[in-house]
Parts: structure tokens; sequence; C-alpha cells
């Protein structure tokens, strides 16, 4: 009977931020214990980068098709245990599930079925991530989208924060397993809170009755949403197709925020500790970014202050590189040098990572934008996969400098595209979709 009686957090403004906020944050603890913290153990175990690469490209692989399920979560709204929770609840415990086994495989011997199980948990991971930004788009009202979003990002940033640097600090004192049991533990905390303090406000009181013909209703949705998306992405300029190659470009120069920035950190011979400051700092940065990078493109134009942040973010990896000169080792810096080169990276990703989803939002047809937007930023995520990918291979079978200058000479392409990525041409108008994405979708 107490239970029932818990007040819906979702019925007060800061309710609302507060749950959006800690939801995302849910999302981000998973992943930043699998990209930092194993594989940073992993490297200890003796898994080479390309490994790594391939285990890091893999935990993002499934955000880059998300967008192919997505209208699942819609069509099946199961209503009667819940509507949105449930997808939520349900994807929360298969992610604290999948997540206890894949932490306490033995990677070497098992690697083939490590990619397998860490595919599955982000399969879950994207699932409920659809699922979040579904409930949020109906919750939150006009007045609190933007600070809705920001509480979003935030809660992402704190999660991986926690789940990556948080985990790090655990493992130094007690070991690896101990990190498990504490990114499990948070993962818990917050499946209770959804589980009992969160009510979709979607669901009526009396449910509706069963549709005569479900599967003709699913048929026609998808009739739809494929009509929509054709004339979103084809007959509207050509801001949107140029915006989906932008997509499929690199965001930024990434290399010293994927897998090689942790495993070059454990090369050099930086401790479990310092790796969790780099990770934990690095992240407050990045989120403080977000903002920053959010106010100077209102004042100054997206567009360009993403191609100032693109550039910046190549500073990082073009000094190293520079540092390693014509000696195959690592470059002879000292400890505090590599922190700040790590902290100004995260600072740098926060700034253009904030501001992307702005200029996407300008490209999507509002009568579909929840799916064409989602489509945008998924793309965001197969690059993060494929990078990851390229960057592992070429560092272990060339070095790492190279990765770092051809990371850095890549970030030219997405910043020649921009200026022919102008803002969608509107045929007719249309009434925006009650599935209108928040900027923060990812």
């Amino acid at each position: 009977m107490g239970i029932a009686l818990m007040q819906n957090a979702l019925s007060t403004k800061a309710g609302r931020l507060f749950t959006f906020g800690t939801l995302y944050i849910a999302e981000g603890v998973p992943l930043g214990f699998t990209a930092t913290a194993m594989a940073a153990y992993m490297r200890r175990e003796g898994l080479d980068v390309s490994q790594i690469g391939a285990f890091v490209g893999m935990l993002y692989l499934p955000w880059g098709f998300k967008w192919a399920w997505a209208p699942l979560v819609d069509m099946f709204r199961l209503d009667r245990f819940g509507g949105r929770k449930a997808w939520i609840v349900i994807c929360q415990a298969m992610m604290i599930l999948t997540l206890i086994v894949v932490g306490l495989m033995d990677y070497s011997s098992n690697f083939q079925l490590l990619l397998a199980l860490i595919l599955f948990h982000n399969v879950f991971a994207a699932t409920q991530d659809i699922a979040i930004d579904a409930l949020a788009v109906n919750t939150l009202r006009e007045d609190e989208r933007g600070t809705g979003n920001g509480f979003m990002f935030g809660g992402a940033y704190l999660g991986q924060g926690l789940g990556g640097g948080g985990a790090l600090f655990v493992a130094g004192f007690w070991g690896f397993e101990a990190a498990l049991v504490y990114a499990c533990l948070l993962l818990s905390v917050i499946l209770f809170f959804a589980l009992f303090f969160v009510k979709d406000p979607a669901i009526s009181s009396k449910l509706e009755p069963v549709a005569a013909n479900p599967v003709r209703e699913a048929v026609q949705a998808v009739k739809h949403i494929g009509i929509e998306l054709f004339n979103g992405m084809f007959r509207s300029g050509k801001g949107p197709m140029v915006g989906f190659l932008f997509a499929l470009t690199p965001i930024g120069a990434m290399a010293l925020s994927n897998a090689i920035g942790t495993t070059l950190q454990v090369d050099y011979g930086l401790s479990d500790n310092d790796l969790a400051q780099i990770s934990l700092y690095s992240t407050v940065l990045a989120g403080a970014g977000c903002v920053i990078g959010g106010f100077l493109g209102d004042l100054f134009g997206l567009r360009k202050m993403i191609a100032l942040f693109y550039a910046l973010s190549a500073l990082p990896g073009i000094y190293l590189a520079m540092s390693w000169g014509a000696n195959p080792a690592l470059p002879a810096i000292s400890r505090e040098t590599m922190f700040a080169v790590f902290l100004f990276a995260g600072l740098t990703t926060g700034l253009h990572y904030g501001i992307a989803a702005g200029v996407f939002m300008s490209l999507t047809n509002p009568a579909v934008a929840a799916t064409q937007f989602t489509g945008f930023m998924a793309l965001h995520n197969l690059v993060i996969s494929y990078s990851n990918n390229w960057q592992g291979w070429m560092a272990e079978n060339v070095s790492y400098s190279s990765v770092l200058w051809l990371d850095a000479v890549l970030v030219i392409i997405p910043i020649v595209i921009l200026p022919f990525m102008t803002p969608r041409e509107a045929k007719e108008e249309v009434a925006p979709s009650t599935g209108v994405p928040l900027p923060n979708a990812s």
C-alpha cells in the first residue's frame, strides 16, 4: 500500500527534471564502465589495441542502427504493463544482467563471445534511450525542454564519469570485481527509482481495447512513416541530404576520446588512479563545454561554432603527434602535460557535441521528427563505432602518432561540408509531431 501512495515524480517540474537527468545517468554508467574501466582492465590483461578498438566499436554499433527498431516502442506501447516505463524497466534489468555476465568473462579465451554479449547489452541500452526520449517528449512542457535537455546531457556525462572514472577509483582500492559490483549497484538504484516513482502519464486509467486488426494498423503506420521520411530527406531542399552525409563524417577529432585514448594512457604508464582522474575531470569539462558551446552557438551561429570547435578538437592530438617526432616510442612529456592534453580534449568534445543536435533539428521534417532526428543522431553513433575500429587497427599495426595525424586531417571533411548544410526547406506547413525529440536524443 505504501508503494501505491508514492507520488509520480513526473507530476512536478522539479520531479521531471530530476527524473530525466537520473534516467540518463543510467545510460552513461554502463557506457563509462565498458569504454573506460573495462578497456583499461583488458589492456592490463594483455589484449591488444585492435581488439580493444573492436570491443569499444561494438559498444556503439547498436546505437547507429536504433532508428530501425525505434518505431516498435511506439507501436507496442505496453500500456497494460506501464507504457514506456515498462520498456525502460525491462531494458535496465537486462542491461544489469548482461553487464554482470560480460564483466565476469575471460576476455582472452572468449573474445568473440564477449563482442556478441556487448552487442546484446547495447541493444537494450539503445532501446532504453528510445523509450526515455519518448517519455520525455510526452512529459516535458514546452517551457521545460531547454532545461530538461541540459539535465539529460548532464546526467549522461555524470553517468559516464561515475561508470568510468568512478569505477576505476573503486578498482584501484578493491579490484575489478568490486568495480563491477559498484556499477551494477548504481544501475539497480536507478532501476528501483524508475520502478516505484515513475509513471507514464500517457496511460489513461481506462485501457483502450485491443485493435480489431493490429497488423493492418502497424502496416499503415510504417507506410506513413516511410512516406514522410522520404519527403523529409529528398523533398526538403539540399540541407537534409547534406546533413545525412555530414552525420557520417568524423565528429571532430575523436581519437583521444575513443578507446585508443585509454590504451595510450595505459601504455604511457599512468596508474588506475590517474586514469580515473582524467576520466572524471574530462567528463566534467565536457558537460561544461555543452553549456558553453550551446550559448556561443546561439550567439554566433551553430555551424560557425561547430567548425571552430572541430578545429580546436584537433589541437591536443596534433600536439601529442608532434611530441613523437621520428621517435617510435611514446612521447617524453610529463604526467601533468598528458593530463592537460586529455582534459582539453574533453572540453572541446563537449563544446561541439552539445550543439550538433541543434543543426540536425533544423533539417528534420516535423511530421516524423522522432524517427528522422533519431536517424541523424544514430549515424553519429555509427561514426563512433567505425572510428574506434580503424583507430584500434592502425594504432596496433602502424603507430599511435599515425592515428593522431590522420584523425586531425579527417576533421577537414565535416568542416568543408558545414556551409552547404542549409536548413530544411518546408514545401508546406506541417503540424509538429507529438514525437518531436529533445535536442539531446542520442
